[in-house]
């Protein structure tokens, strides 16, 4: 199941971008009202998506702290 997530998400910008609006809809990187059980639960599906494409799995943490130092907003001007 691994490979059939990471091919469908990660092989194309277009699974990447299905993904990242996907993790926008849950809610991803946004602070969560633990009253708002409907908000957590989305929460919930966004980390288990991207536990099923091995981002979060025991080996990666040092690798995704990594990735998200690195990281940087686009300057506007």
């Amino acid at each position: 199941m691994l490979a059939k997530y990471r091919l469908l998400f990660l092989r194309s910008s277009l699974g990447k971008d299905v993904l990242w609006d996907i993790l926008r809809e849950c809610h991803f990187g946004c602070t969560l009202d633990p009253d708002n059980k409907v908000q957590v639960s989305e929460y919930n599906v966004g980390v288990m998506i991207l536990n099923k494409l091995g981002i979060f799995s025991e080996d990666t943490g040092r690798d995704v702290i990594k990735a998200l130092a690195n990281v940087s907003p686009k300057e506007t001007e």
